[in-house]
């Protein structure tokens, strides 16, 4: 789901998105005052079953043409196209006409929306199902390789759609790429998606093509989820060198998903520089992402524990460099020290102010230094 446009409300798109959560749905949404070509490059990385498009400025004539336009450049006319909002009646055919597949009307009520989507998205699952079955994998799989986001995206999702890990390996074959594969977990809001959208833009300026899989909790009562880390990485998300994936965690334990191996495995094959793994937030058990990232990095803030909590077995033993994040907040100094006297100096400690970008080139320098080991 995208806000396209100058519209700066995002009350009504978020409370659409929690009923499609609240339905089993999986809603990635991807902020507001998007543009048609990040929205369109957004719905090939993630490969969406339906792109949905709010619209409250009265700019849907203009914009919608465009955003089916960028579609249609990347090759993915075939993602259909849902926008809801301000439409006026006599607009509703226009839009079709421009190729939209559904028009959503002020009146219209939450029970529709998710029967009409439901029914949509099953049309996408039939295509994409059919094209697997044709032989188009093997040529999605060689094209990857190329640098095709498109091709990647339809990977992933096969992956997410079942994919056992042999087979991803075997069709993939032997990988030429080695990017540095960067794990960052952390506890529930201590700012991990922000301090990685910095870190993305930092990395960009020193000529690093950067990918992220960024995994969010899905709900164990229904299934569905609102995978929002793409919304705080939307300096980064139209830069033709970043690729983002969001991910649900779909039940699995350990703060990522049950695909995540298989999907690091694809995006090894990529032309990619730095892999980013943001887990869902962590606890101290949760340090399945070291399975695949070094350097592991562990975000902390001040004032969420005390030096007990670095004695403890788990994450801290393993995470290979440490981030005290929201370090203008007291204590900051406190933990860092706690931090070294506990654990020991060996381990890299970093303080940023991420909201601000504040030491965020120090942690590029920390992490970048991995790829020379």
């Amino acid at each position: 789901m995208t806000k396209i446009g100058l519209d700066g409300h995002d009350r009504g798109v978020k409370v659409l998105a929690r009923g499609l959560r609240d339905a089993g749905m999986e809603v990635i949404y991807t902020g507001l005052w998007q543009t048609p070509a990040v929205a369109a490059k957004a719905a090939v990385e993630e490969d969406v079953d339906v792109l949905g498009a709010s619209f409250h400025s009265a700019a849907h004539l203009t914009l919608v043409p465009v955003l089916i336009q960028e579609l249609q450049k990347l090759g993915r006319s075939d993602i259909p196209v849902a926008i809801g909002g301000i439409i006026p009646r006599d607009d509703v055919q226009v839009m079709k006409d421009a190729g939209v597949a559904l028009v959503f009307e002020t009146e219209c009520s939450m029970e529709q929306v998710v029967a009409d989507l439901r029914s949509l998205a099953e049309k996408t699952h039939a295509r994409r199902k059919a094209a697997v079955h044709n032989g188009e994998l093997d040529r999605w799989m060689a094209d990857l390789k190329k640098g095709d986001r498109s091709a990647l995206g339809r990977v992933l999702t096969w992956i997410e759609d079942g994919a056992d890990d042999d087979d991803v390996r075997r069709r993939l074959g032997p990988s030429d790429g080695k990017p540095i594969v960067i794990g960052m977990t952390g506890a529930p809001g201590v700012g991990k998606s922000t301090l990685i959208g910095r870190l993305i833009l930092t990395l960009r300026k020193r000529d690093q093509r950067v990918a992220v899989v960024a995994v969010d909790p899905v709900s164990p009562i229904t299934g569905g989820a609102l995978l929002g880390d793409r919304a705080r990485m939307s300096q980064a998300a139209g830069d033709e060198g970043v690729f983002l994936r969001s991910a649900g965690s779909r039940g699995a334990l350990g703060g990522v998903a049950p695909t995540t191996g298989a999907m690091v495995e694809a995006l090894r094959h990529a032309p990619v520089d730095v892999l980013l793994i943001e887990t869902v937030g962590a606890g101290q058990n949760d340090f399945v992402v070291r399975e695949w990232a070094s350097p592991l990095v562990l975000l902390l803030m001040p004032g969420a524990g005390d030096e007990l909590q670095l004695e403890k077995a788990g994450i801290t033993e393993v995470a290979d460099v440490f981030v005290i994040n929201k370090a203008d907040l007291p204590g900051a100094d406190k933990l860092q020290a706690q931090i070294h006297d506990t654990l020991g100096p060996a381990r890299p400690v970093v303080l940023t102010v991420a909201s601000r970008g504040e030491g965020i080139e120090h942690l590029a320098d920390v992490v970048l230094s991995h790829q020379e080991k």
